[in-house]
């Protein structure tokens, strides 16, 4: 069975360089690079151009947090794995390392792929969901500047939007909202394309919506007989769990923590296969020595 990583990055990380070069170690690896149409490619090129397994999106977008660009880039992933023969296709960033070997992780999925789970969670306890979606925003909410001035247009267009832009949803399956960092069957890819290609309104709707990247493939999924097939365990996870990835919402300064060299011991404990994300200044070596 083969295995497609879409990963989506904006810059040549040490964690994306270790990622590669982990999933290399396994013949059953695909793995597709989606670069920010605003980053220069040659770097990517440079590093990851002759090797194997390894192909980059043509078709780039320009990624801004928030907006549409982020599931625009999914869609393109996930098109593009349809030229493949695979049985899971995982979402990652470039600061993603995995945190078991890919025999370890073949070996789970294998087992899985039996039972056709998908790992998809889903926060029960969000309170945003329909906000999300049945606004238009502006486009400045769409950018990420830190000067006063800017956060209070920020706040003043958030206010006006709420206030003044909203649109009917009411077409919309119940909406389900969840870590967007998810991997699915190929018969989930399958549908989720099927079913957007049937249903065009629905992607049309999130054209304008914030941070939908979190709700868009959930909702899909949980309004579909896939839903019976979630992998859960005994006790109650996050979802992001619910997708073995480690992300720590806790910790903080930031939210979610770059991980250091003192989420090391927490990270291999966790039982996850991912963990995200990564501090940049952590070398390869430093990567290889603790989780090679």
């Amino acid at each position: 069975m083969n295995f497609i990583y879409g990963v989506i990055c904006h810059q040549l990380t040490h964690s994306l360089v270790f990622l590669v070069n982990e999933l290399l170690k396994s013949p059953h690896s695909i793995i597709l690079i989606h670069v920010d149409q605003k980053a220069d490619l040659a770097p990517f090129h440079t590093q990851f151009g002759q090797l194997d397994q390894v192909y980059f999106l043509a078709d780039r977008t320009d990624v801004r947090w928030g907006s549409y660009s982020q599931i625009e880039v999914m869609l393109k992933l996930l098109q593009e794995a349809q030229k493949y023969d695979y049985g899971y296709f995982f979402f990652l960033s470039g600061d993603d390392i995995p945190l078991c070997s890919n025999t370890a992780r073949e070996l789970f999925l294998e087992k899985e792929y039996q039972k056709q789970t998908e790992f998809v969670g889903h926060d029960d306890l969000a309170d945003d969901v329909e906000q999300r979606v049945n606004v238009l925003y502006l486009q400045i909410m769409y950018q990420k500047a830190k000067s006063p001035l800017f956060q209070f247009l920020n706040r003043w267009a958030l206010w006006y939007c709420r206030h003044f832009r909203k649109q009917d949803i009411s077409h919309l399956p119940k909406l389900y909202k969840g870590s967007n960092w998810i991997t699915l069957t190929d018969q989930a890819v399958t549908f989720i394309l099927d079913y957007l290609e049937a249903n065009p309104d629905y992607a049309k709707t999130f054209k304008s919506s914030l941070c939908a990247d979190e709700i868009f493939f959930h909702t899909i999924i949980y309004n579909s007989h896939f839903q019976q097939r979630i992998y859960h365990v005994q006790h109650r996870i996050e979802d992001c769990e619910t997708g073995l990835r480690y992300i720590d919402w806790d910790s903080g300064p930031d939210y979610p923590r770059t991980l250091d060299v003192s989420d090391f011991d927490k990270m291999k404990k966790s039982g996850m296969l991912f963990a995200r994300k990564m501090n940049t200044n952590i070398t390869v070596d430093i990567l290889e020595k603790h989780f090679s």
